[in-house]
């Protein structure tokens, strides 16, 4: 019993002795939670980081993409850089197509076939044909 008490303390003390691994700079993608190498905004950034007010760093754009719609946040109008996001214009023109009466009648839905067809089978199984 004296024995197991002495190899704790001893491999307590290896270990203290030991060095201990560095940790990784960064920060962590509040998505994902892989870490963002980098340690100031700039080196976040060039690592692929991408920035959310009140949030915090993702990994990537996409990252950023799924947390706005998994909790419906708008995009901001301006980055974080303060120059406004290009309004997108069309080059060409759109035409405009008005819908003609259909010439030929219009297939059911699947779903109604199938329904009918269910329908009609077990009314078939009812009377016993």
């Amino acid at each position: 019993m004296g024995g197991e008490l002495e190899s704790d303390v001893v491999v307590k003390w290896i270990r203290s002795r030991t060095s201990k691994a560095a940790e990784p700079r960064g920060k962590q993608c509040t998505g994902c939670l892989t870490l963002v190498a980098g340690e100031t905004e700039e080196q976040l950034q060039a690592s692929g980081g991408v920035f959310l007010v009140n949030v915090g760093w993702f990994c990537g754009p996409r990252c950023e993409r799924q947390y706005r719609i998994r909790f419906r946040i708008q995009s901001t109008a301006t980055p974080a850089d303060g120059s406004p996001h290009p309004t997108p214009t069309r080059s060409t023109p759109v035409a405009v197509v008005e819908a003609s009466p259909p010439s030929e009648p219009r297939r059911r839905p699947a779903a109604d076939e199938l329904a009918a067809v269910l329908r009609e089978r077990r009314r078939r199984l009812m009377n016993g044909q």
